[in-house]
């Protein structure tokens, strides 16, 4: 088998690709019962929440690798190519490794009818205990009560910002989607981020019911911005009985401190060093999440805002870091997601607007996505590809930045474009 042939037959699993997933842990329990419960062979973290997932596993993972951790990262989706989503100490999974796990799930994955997700994160569980790694940083796929990532008993549980998002699997309620997500805590230790009252009263109640402590952004945790620029962001974070003061954070956006807080009381519940967690949030790299290209007539920012919240923290970003400068936007939005409220949330910074469809077979038709449109943008064209949409927003230098946003899957569109080819994101400086 090659490698090819390995993802080709994850991607034609139940769910595939781009379909989705299909809550449960029976499949993902058996999996890993037949490949000798990898996941009881390291310490868990897991990463729950709405927006800001990947980041703080990301900024986490950084930092115990400084501290000399050997760390597993398991993410998705992948931007470029599939080994992005396997990572030990920040290198891809090699494609020999994808090969060879996939042999192994053999023919038990067709038997238990299991799901892309749940072949892929039984694969990463195996794979990390073969890398033998000592910390595996595992982001939640969709909810958490019956997400395939929620096994074992995780050291730690994070919970980032919660909001709706996805509605017809989790509930139409915030109360109802920090219901799912909040049963992620369970063992250890739990932080989650400021959220609104109605799902801090779930989380608080969670903790309580399964005796784990947690510890709340802005009630027990505290970040502050000291200066930032396009070169990155210089924050302190303190949390009770610590503090560390001019961190510097190479992410960029307004809302990483937030996620760089929650890494740092995390790295520091896992006893990583305050130099490890300095070097860590230094070095580290999130593509596709205000990831900021210069260009010699202007900027390049790609943001996989996916949902209203994250348009709003996308505007507010480009607002702190270019002031009143009108964008040019490049959209690309999937079919089942609030159309109208990411282009809400973008508008008053829209001087154009160019809709697009990127290669995943849920992506909107870019004229079906014109009626999400308000009538206070008046330049608004289609584009029949992401590479198109790219060529037409520059064409006229009428803006000096260009943002792509939208959809994770546009913004893996756009880099596999600039790359010239599938070559895994980087997640490190340099």
């Amino acid at each position: 088998m090659t490698y090819a042939e390995a993802v080709a037959r994850l991607t034609a699993l139940r769910g595939g690709e781009h379909a989705g997933m299909r809550p449960g842990l029976e499949r993902i329990e058996a999996l890993l019962a037949a490949l000798g419960h990898p996941e009881r062979r390291y310490r868990l973290v897991q990463i729950g929440g709405t927006n800001g997932k990947g980041s703080v596993a990301a900024l986490l993972a950084a930092a115990l690798k400084a501290a000399g951790h050997r760390v597993g990262l398991y993410t998705s989706p992948h931007l470029v190519s599939f080994r992005e989503r396997i990572r030990v100490n920040a290198e891809p999974i090699p494609e020999d490794a994808v090969v060879d796990g996939v042999e192994a799930l053999g023919t038990l994955v067709a038997r238990l009818d299991a799901t892309m997700f749940e072949a892929t994160t039984a694969l990463a569980l195996d794979h990390f205990a073969h890398e033998a790694v000592d910390v595996a940083v595992l982001e939640v796929g969709l909810g958490g009560r019956l997400d395939a990532t929620t096994v074992g008993a995780p050291a730690v549980t994070v919970i980032t910002r919660l909001d709706l998002d996805h509605q017809q699997v989790l509930g139409t309620t915030l109360a109802a989607i920090a219901t799912e997500k909040a049963a992620i805590i369970r063992s250890g230790v739990a932080f989650a981020a400021a959220q609104a009252p109605e799902a801090t009263d779930v989380l608080v109640r969670r903790a309580a019911a399964v005796g784990v402590p947690l510890l709340l952004a802005e009630r027990d945790l505290r970040v502050s911005v000291a200066r930032r620029d396009l070169d990155g962001q210089v924050i302190a974070c303190a949390g009770p009985g610590w503090a560390l003061s001019d961190v510097r954070l190479g992410l960029l956006g307004t809302f990483q401190p937030g996620n760089a807080l929650l890494a740092v009381a995390a790295a520091r519940e896992l006893d990583v060093p305050e130099a490890a967690i300095r070097e860590g949030l230094a070095r580290a790299r999130w593509p596709g999440r205000f990831q900021v290209h210069r260009r010699a007539d202007g900027f390049l920012v790609l943001d996989g805002a996916h949902n209203p919240a994250g348009a709003r923290a996308l505007s507010a970003s480009l607002r702190e870091f270019f002031g009143g400068s009108r964008v040019t936007f490049v959209l690309g939005i999937l079919r089942d997601k609030d159309a109208a409220g990411i282009v809400a949330a973008l508008a008053p910074l829209a001087d154009r607007l160019v809709l697009t469809a990127t290669s995943n077979p849920r992506a909107a038709d870019p004229d079906t996505l014109r009626a999400a449109v308000p009538a206070s943008i008046r330049r608004v064209e289609t584009a029949s590809s992401p590479g198109e949409a790219l060529a037409l927003a520059a064409r006229g230098g009428s803006t000096p930045i260009v943002c792509v946003a939208g959809s994770l899957s546009l913004i893996g569109d756009v880099l596999r474009d600039l790359a010239g080819g599938d070559k895994p994101c980087s997640i490190e400086k340099g």
